[in-house]
């Protein structure tokens, strides 16, 4: 198995995160994990995660979102997902996250949400 390809580019104070792989145990969640971390670190905790291409995830994966999604908003940003893909939408909602994780479905979505908060 490959390890998760990791995308990040930033749009003005938030940083757009796109994945693609699996993201699963020590194959895709570490280093998304070691990646959030690291922005979060400095300083940029306003971040986009864009699913669109995992085409698989597992319990792990999920608690490393939900994780990072609580690191963020500890230090007064946010994680917004995005693009969800079909297993992702599935298994986000058989753990019934989506009302927490409230994913939107473009990336122009959430950084406008990021706008209207500033």
């Amino acid at each position: 198995m490959s390890r998760i390809k990791i995308d990040e580019r930033r749009v003005g104070d938030v940083t757009v995160v796109a994945l693609t792989g699996r993201l699963v145990l020590e194959d895709g969640d570490a280093p998304m994990r070691e990646r959030i971390d690291a922005l979060i670190q400095a300083g940029r905790v306003d971040i986009v995660l864009n699913l669109q291409n995992v085409n698989y995830i597992d319990s792990c994966g999920v608690g490393s979102i939900v994780a990072k999604f609580l690191s963020a908003r500890r230090r007064g940003g946010d994680l917004k997902l995005v693009c969800l893909s079909e297993r992702c939408r599935h298994v986000l909602e058989v753990t019934g996250l989506v009302p927490i994780l409230a994913p939107l479905d473009s990336e122009e979505a959430a950084l406008r949400k990021f706008a209207v908060r500033t």
